[in-house]
């Protein structure tokens, strides 16, 4: 159930509740004052008609003596010397009785008189429905309310989850505390949390900013030094101890404009030139090029193109580097043998090895994180690519590492 639901059943359920609870209320006090009310008529009554039977000896008002149809323990209370007030049924209709002793000569006797509840009975049935009329006006007026302003608060927090996610998918520029709107009035607690959010997002959009910019000055200061250091170690007299420095030389170069590469993706500054290839030719011509340069790459690599005849969207340099970055990881940290399979618009490359970490599978490929033993470029570098390409990639465990390309396909 979502939230907006859930805040309007409250608030018709507490609604609810409060108009029963003081509707009961209101009918006690009615009846308990129209009870007085009429108690006390009975009780007036009663005394002119003792004042009139006392001064004349006639019995007027509806009074009666030593009336039959006066309840016992009313008659009793009488008899003892009180006057008194007594609830009771007269011919099945409810009634407020009224006795008080009297003198007939000099015997003892007691006159009574009764008055209708029928008319109090009328009055509080006329109640009753005025107070479930209003009732039923005030729950549908208040659940309208509740309604809107539910549906208006889950509206903002709605937008701000998108906005959240936007920022999360690299559209930084986002500011959360605009996307969500402003309330009724006023700032709430959404705008507050907002604006957390918002600042929050900014102090994790300066440090990546700095992250980003210390990667690219540190590649573009290597760079210069690493080209004398490749000069020279190439002049080297071949010995083992000069294969050794050349192999480590090399791995650092390899670094060093991944580092590069990773900064001029991240800054967007190229973009991919497509163009509408069929995809298993393409492919088949990327593996080879990869099987000429780097044979450890595909190594126990099957391939299977089922694409047939369709067509995608390719920047093939970028494919390259991609299909390129994929298989290395799986030679270096997965376990053969690899497939790459090819399908409409879609490659799937499985490899038989332990499977991405939960983090990389949960965040996507992040640089200087890695599934072991490296720094996580490749698989950054990788991901780039697809997405400069507008493609999408996937990763998950089946079990053994799976990515998962989807490009897009030609109309």
């Amino acid at each position: 159930m979502s939230l907006r639901w859930k805040i309007t059943l409250m608030t018709v359920a507490s609604v609810l509740l409060t108009l029963v609870v003081s509707a009961l209320l209101v009918r006690q006090m009615i009846n308990i004052s129209e009870e007085h009310r009429l108690r006390d008529e009975a009780t007036a009554s009663l005394q002119q008609a003792v004042k009139i039977l006392d001064e004349t000896g006639i019995s007027v008002l509806g009074a009666a003596v030593n009336d039959p149809k006066l309840p016992a323990k009313a008659m009793q209370a009488a008899q003892s010397g009180q006057v008194v007030t007594y609830r009771g049924t007269l011919d099945g209709a409810p009634v407020i009785f009224a006795a008080a002793p009297v003198e007939l000569g000099s015997q003892p006797a007691v006159l009574s008189l009764s008055v209708s509840w029928t008319n109090s009975l009328q009055m509080r049935s006329s109640v009753d429905a005025a107070l479930f009329w209003a009732g039923i006006a005030t729950l549908v007026l208040v659940s309208t309310l509740g309604i809107l302003l539910a549906t208006k608060l889950v509206k903002r927090l709605w937008l701000g989850a998108l906005a959240a996610r936007t920022i999360a998918s690299g559209q930084r520029e986002i500011v959360v505390e605009q996307a969500i709107g402003k309330p009724f009035a006023g700032r709430d607690e959404v705008d507050q949390f907002a604006s957390a959010v918002d600042a929050m997002a900014a102090e994790l959009k300066a440090k990546i900013a700095a992250e980003q910019r210390f990667s690219a000055d540190l590649a573009h200061e290597l760079r210069t030094p690493l080209t004398g250091l490749v000069t020279a170690a190439s002049l080297l007299e071949p010995s083992r101890p000069a294969e050794l420095v050349q192999d480590r030389v090399a791995k650092l170069r390899v670094l060093v404009e991944d580092l590069l590469e990773v900064s001029r993706l991240e800054s967007g500054v190229d973009a991919a030139e497509l163009v509408e290839l069929p995809l298993d030719q393409a492919v088949s011509q990327i593996i080879a090029r990869i099987s000429g340069r780097n044979g450890s790459a595909v190594q126990e690599l099957e391939v299977q193109l089922n694409a047939a005849d369709s067509k995608a969207w390719i920047d093939v340099r970028r494919l390259e580097r991609i299909l390129e970055n994929i298989l290395n990881n799986a030679h270096a940290h997965g376990k053969g043998p690899v497939l790459l399979r090819t399908e409409p618009s879609r490659i799937e490359i499985v490899d038989h090895g332990p499977g991405f970490p939960n983090s990389i599978l949960a965040t996507g490929p992040e640089r200087f994180v890695s599934k072991g033993g490296g720094i996580g470029l490749g698989m950054t570098i990788a991901s780039g690519h697809v997405a400069a390409m507008g493609a999408k990639m996937h990763l998950s465990n089946k079990p053994g590492a799976s990515v998962v390309i989807t490009l897009r396909q030609s109309r």
